[in-house]
């Protein structure tokens, strides 16, 4: 019977966020425990987890895609504009289809034109800014509002057990490809050594196309999920959303490589200890941005340095010094 091996690496996401949990819990004296909290927690998460899935598709192969925010931005306000034009049914396909377009160009550009993946995706994330700012500003003066409403026949979205059953179902598939077929597999071969994939027979090109195109759609229902929430757009819609799940990412104990090392389960532990910071602070009253992203940096460059010490076998040869010490 094969015997199931743990690697250290695999429980740092774990051990975040029991100290994260812990810390908060005593400084709330227990306020973050409450039935109404934890549940907002879980509503919180849901975007970032849904975008961080996407992303980890990315970053499996040693990519990056930053310009997922933009792209949720870009998939609401559009799918909303056609919404009140067409009708309520057609909010979801094309909030779909934008990302989709928004990651396949991405990936097109990355794999068949070998662009940067950091540098596209930060051009896009300014860029396609630009794009959202300027339709809400044209809206704002042919209307004099600065959002759009969604349709009445779609407001049964913002209902948050709707939303946690779509969230549930699109875990399950993500989860079933990541870890269970040739997307994920390939994926995560590309990221331990790309020369070594394609001379194996790994479609590199392909794999990297429908990465980002995985990761666009997934942004396209965070735009769903946002608006729905809302019950409307608005100006700061995706603003921070991209550091923020990959914040998430690597909080979980990915590598910015990639490789062996991406995860499902490190992708939803982050996203859940990145959203209990912001959470927390609230809670304890320090809600303000600086604390709030001060906070989040310092503990991501923790846990990028832990993660990447065992990783590498730190602390086992660290360990191993210490015992050889008290031998001699």
């Amino acid at each position: 019977m094969k015997k199931l091996k743990i690697k250290t690496g695999d429980l740092v996401p774990f051990a975040a966020l029991i100290v994260i949990f812990a810390f908060f819990a005593i400084t709330s004296n227990g306020k973050i425990f409450s039935g109404y909290n934890l549940m907002l927690l879980l509503d919180q998460s849901m975007v970032t987890i849904l975008l961080g899935l996407g992303m980890l598709f990315v970053v499996s192969q040693g990519s990056i895609d930053l310009s997922v925010g933009v792209n949720l931005a870009l998939s609401g306000v559009v799918g909303t504009y056609v919404a009140n034009i067409v009708g309520g049914w057609a909010f979801i396909p094309v909030c779909l289809i934008v990302g989709l377009v928004v990651g396949v160009f991405n990936g097109v550009m990355v794999a068949r034109f070998k662009v940067n993946s950091f540098m596209l995706t930060i051009s896009m994330l300014i860029g396609v800014r630009g794009i959202v700012n300027y339709i809400q500003e044209g809206l704002m003066k042919a209307t004099g509002y600065g959002s759009q409403y969604l349709p009445e026949s779609m407001l049964f979205l913002g209902n948050s057990t709707t939303r946690l059953i779509i969230f549930i179902v699109v875990l399950a598939i993500m989860a079933y490809l990541f870890e269970f077929t040739k997307l994920g597999r390939y994926g995560k071969a590309i990221g331990e050594n790309e020369t070594a994939a394609k001379n194996v027979g790994v479609p590199i090109k392909t794999m990297k196309i429908l990465a980002f195109a995985i990761s666009g759609l997934l942004a396209g229902l965070g735009g769903v999920f946002s608006v729905a929430k809302l019950g409307s757009t608005n100006q700061t819609m995706g603003v921070f959303q991209e550091m923020q799940t990959a914040m998430a990412v690597f909080l979980g104990g990915v590598l910015v490589t990639g490789g062996a090392s991406a995860k499902i389960y490190k992708v939803v532990l982050g996203s859940i200890s990145i959203t209990l910071i912001v959470n927390g602070l609230a809670v304890i009253g320090k809600a303000e941005s600086h604390i709030s992203q001060s906070v989040e940096g310092i503990i991501l460059l923790i846990i990028l340095f832990i993660t990447i010490l065992v990783n590498n076998g730190g602390v086992q040869r660290f360990l191993h010094r210490k015992k050889n010490q008290e031998l001699q």
